[in-house]
């Protein structure tokens, strides 16, 4: 009886083990080396890493904004900032630049994908800065317009297909954001609220060039309602493949290189550029820098 007993006991171990060799291994490959034999890559497209991510994934929500009261806002001021493109700390929001790699996208190619779902808005540059989201456009009347010069191919009941329009035509970004002093937290705090592409051409005249260049903002968008677009997809790290972060996290966190370009003002919001150039306009810009920080400190009692 104990014999019996004791090879029962070892059959027992033995099964067990395999099973939970098998469930460690649920994926063992085959060796085959035939194009698309067993065990082939091409059998598998599911199978990107060797570990499943879980950090930004299509379910991820960005982190709600903190609960803020009229009456805790002491000071505001709106701010518009130019993210330049051409500046190596931007490159992960420049490239790729034609079409998407897998999921990666540029910053650029991210909004078309979701304009062209509808998860977002465009709305059309106009000379109201006060309020940039007052005429909602569609990509038929971005992209028609031979200001714009991109070449778009139309799908049934005018839908757009295909816009080629070169990534590197985008030059960077224009980004409006409401600095505001938080006394319940004695902070100064920024909020992004639109986001725009910005277009730089060369001045032509009967096929010339002409000195100077055509700054062209194709549209706006509300950034708000990018934000769940943006949260669920990585902008590439180069330094870590296994640390991407989102685009939200990216704006949220402020990881990228800008300069200000324009402030709110008594002149209509009007860019630095339009009344001052080169170095001038970098002083300008580093004058408006300046004195927001000395706002920041004057609020403070010691």
């Amino acid at each position: 009886m104990m014999k019996v007993v004791k090879h029962l006991l070892v059959i027992v171990f033995a099964v067990s083990m395999a099973v939970v060799v098998n469930a460690q291994q649920p994926n063992t490959p085959n060796t085959s080396m035939t194009q698309g034999g067993p065990g082939a890559a091409a059998n598998s497209p599911e199978i990107e890493d060797v570990y499943k991510r879980e950090n930004i994934i299509a379910t991820k929500k960005p982190i709600p904004y903190p609960y803020l009261r009229e009456a805790d806002v002491m000071w505001s001021k709106d701010m518009w900032r130019f993210i330049d493109l051409r500046q190596r700390m931007n490159y992960p929001l420049r490239f790729p630049e034609t079409e998407a790699i897998g999921n990666r996208y540029s910053l650029y190619l991210l909004l078309m994908e979701g304009i062209k779902a509808k998860e977002i808005t465009p709305y059309a540059y106009t000379e109201n800065w006060n309020n940039p989201f007052n005429q909602p456009t569609t990509l038929k009347d971005i992209y028609g317009s031979s200001k714009i010069g991109a070449d778009t191919i139309w799908g049934p009941n005018n839908t757009v297909s295909k816009i080629d329009l070169k990534g590197s035509t985008i030059k960077g970004f224009y980004v409006k954001e409401k600095w505001y002093f938080d006394k319940q937290h004695s902070e100064m705090r920024v909020r992004i609220t639109a986001l725009a592409p910005l277009i730089i051409r060369q001045k032509m005249q009967n096929g010339q060039p002409l000195p100077g260049f055509d700054r062209i903002i194709p549209f706006f968008v509300y950034f708000p309602q990018c934000r769940n677009l943006f949260a669920t997809h990585p902008v590439f790290n180069p330094n870590n493949d296994a640390q991407n972060i989102s685009f939200d996290d990216l704006f949220i966190q402020r990881r990228f290189a800008s300069n200000i370009a324009a402030e709110s003002n008594e002149f209509g919001n009007r860019f630095i550029v339009d009344y001052l150039t080169g170095q001038d306009a970098l002083m300008e810009a580093e004058r408006i820098k300046n004195d927001l920080f000395l706002m920041e400190h004057d609020m403070w009692e010691y």
